[in-house]
């Protein structure tokens, strides 16, 4: 089960649907929820007014659903560390960071903008939750798909989505290929989740003219999956963080939620 669920809170429009995500989460599982909002009083005419208008917010927004909720407001003040090093840092301490999808930069710096999950996943060595910028979720994690690619970030991203699957009405585990790693793949996994009390329908799909990226979203809308579970590569190029080709493809089409794990 989940015990403490972490979501960035900030005054972007996509800051209260991402909060309803992981308001719904922690009712799931019976967690507490930390509502961490990052700012840099420097740089903000309203400081004070802003703090106190996201920290109301939160307030309004977790009263009465019955969770246990903490305000962690973080000033960087002046320091250099940067907005995903610092919400991973304290994400470290809790089972599940909540976040938005990344869209373009805050260049007045109004919103502490995340534009790299990859520093987040690399960062804080925790699952992140990330929650498509527009449209609500009430129905999050009742019908998830896992994309199974046997490896270590599959199985990272399986293992750190365990919670969600046991507590999940419907699993489905999917490899999209010609062949799985070796024979009776499947039977294993069907097996393994078994022992965790997760009843999963495991597929293999054969590559068609779709790429697995669109694959993954075509399935996604025909099986009704409110959460897709995604282990990703992230590389270094030159100083600059790439988180694959799929990774990075989804995360610009998602259209629900997407745990991903590194």
């Amino acid at each position: 089960m989940l015990r403490d669920v972490m979501v960035h809170l900030d005054q972007a429009l996509s800051c209260q649907s991402r909060l309803e995500a992981a308001i719904t989460l922690a009712k799931q599982h019976g967690a507490s929820l930390t509502g961490l909002y990052v700012y840099s009083s420097p740089h903000l005419e309203r400081s004070d007014q802003q703090l106190n208008e996201v920290r109301e917010m939160f307030q309004q927004r977790t009263d009465g659903t019955g969770v246990a909720s903490e305000w962690l407001p973080v000033d960087l003040g002046f320091s250099h560390v940067g907005v995903a090093e610092i919400i991973g840092y304290y994400a470290s301490f809790t089972d599940l960071l909540v976040v938005s999808q990344p869209l373009v930069a805050d260049k007045e710096k109004q919103h502490s903008c995340i534009t790299s999950p990859e520093r987040l996943l690399l960062g804080s060595g925790r699952p992140v939750l990330i929650v498509p910028a527009f449209g609500t979720f009430p129905h999050l994690g009742e019908r998830v798909m896992v994309a199974w690619k046997a490896g270590p970030k599959a199985s990272r991203a399986m293992h750190d989505a365990m919670p969600l699957l046991r507590a999940a009405k419907h699993v489905n585990l999917v490899s999209i290929g010609k062949t799985t790693f070796s024979p009776g793949e499947a039977e294993r996994l069907s097996r393994y989740l078994a022992l965790h009390n997760v009843a999963a329908d495991i597929e293999l799909i054969p590559p068609g003219d779709l790429s697995v990226g669109d694959t993954l979203l075509n399935l996604v809308a025909d099986d009704n999956i409110d959460l897709l579970v995604l282990g990703v590569h992230i590389t270094t190029r030159r100083g600059h963080l790439d988180m694959g080709e799929i990774g990075s493809y989804l995360l610009g089409q998602m259209t629900v939620p997407m745990l991903l794990s590194h």
